[in-house]
């Protein structure tokens, strides 16, 4: 009698980031065509950012990026306490050339619409109507792919990635960014930008 043989799924925390970029950047192209597809690009991008941001703060101890609770038990910290610390010189001086994340205020505006007003509405949804003016989904996907690339290729402490998975990550950001600097969305704001007009 044949036994089956055992098929595993295997995940570290970088290839779990990683696969989220790459789902990011995959509804990113179909948003042309299916304005629910953002949907995606927010949950996915969050996703990505936060598992980022927790590989290169983690160090060589866990202890890092986790909290333990009264009964014992590991938890990740949070979304926010995780882009608190990428941005803590101390934190993130691990290795000589290691380097803080540094926030522009569009960065920061960026990733608060995409957690607070999207992410976190999307996750948890209560029952409701709810409509979205899209025209600013471009540029915050853009400010937070930026910021992604940075905590993946950029920080320099210790991200378990292989020259390949650098490499597509910097492909998948630029290509991303291209696609959503091209939209006709992302091109409508930049019109209504140069000829002085303020959206509402």
């Amino acid at each position: 009698m044949m036994s089956i043989q055992s098929k595993w799924l295997r995940l570290s925390e970088e290839t779990n980031a990683f696969d989220y970029l790459e789902r990011a950047t995959n509804f990113i192209r179909e948003t042309e065509q299916n304005k629910l597809a953002w949907k995606w690009v927010v949950l996915s991008l969050h996703s990505a950012l936060y598992g980022f941001a927790i590989c290169a703060c983690k160090g060589t101890n866990y202890d890092n990026v986790t909290t333990k609770t009264k009964k014992g038990d590991r938890l990740l910290i949070s979304f926010d306490k995780a882009i608190e610390r990428c941005q803590d010189p101390t934190c993130m001086s691990m290795l000589m050339h290691s380097q803080p994340l540094v926030l522009s205020e569009s960065q920061k505006d960026s990733i608060r619409l995409l957690k607070k007003d999207l992410r976190n509405q999307m996750e948890h949804y209560i029952p409701m109507g709810w409509s979205i003016e899209i025209h600013g989904m471009p540029k915050i996907a853009i400010d937070v792919l930026d910021v992604i690339r940075f905590l993946a290729v950029d920080t320099r402490t210790y991200i378990h990635l292989k020259q390949a998975q650098i490499k597509k990550i910097k492909s998948l950001v630029f290509q991303g960014k291209k696609f959503l600097k091209n939209t006709k969305l992302y091109q409508e704001v930049l019109r209504e930008e140069k000829s002085g007009i303020t959206r509402r």
